[in-house]
């Protein structure tokens, strides 16, 4: 887990060194702006950290969740479920492809709710 932390700490720093270098450009370009050029900064900077901490929670729950034996069943049931669907969907979708392709043989017949184009007149 210190690899993760170590890992969103360092997102944390880079955002925050560009955050600062915005800052700095913004800084620059506004002149007598100056106090709204640092509580830019100030506030990308905590936008940063809020970004990162989210982060971290978010991925600390993820970890926790997969070490629990309970979560680890639910999640085999899910992908259990998954393929159960997708099996299905998939052998539904032959059979109505194969009775499609059945029902219009080699192609002689007629159409449904047609006639048999090779049938019409065309002079």
């Amino acid at each position: 887990m210190a690899g993760t932390n170590e890992a969103w700490n360092e997102v944390g720093d880079r955002f925050a060194t560009w955050g600062r270098r915005v800052a700095e450009r913004y800084k620059e370009a506004s002149g007598a702006a100056g106090g709204a050029a640092r509580e830019s900064q100030h506030t990308l900077e905590d936008a940063a950290r809020d970004v990162t901490d989210a982060l971290d929670r978010a991925f600390t729950a993820l970890g926790d969740t997969i070490r629990d034996d309970e979560a680890k069943q639910d999640l085999k049931e899910a992908v259990r479920a998954l393929g159960d669907a997708i099996s299905v969907t998939v052998s539904e979708t032959g059979d109505q492809i194969r009775r499609r392709v059945g029902s219009t043989g080699s192609g002689s017949e007629a159409p449904p709710g047609g006639e048999d184009p090779s049938s019409t007149d065309k002079t």
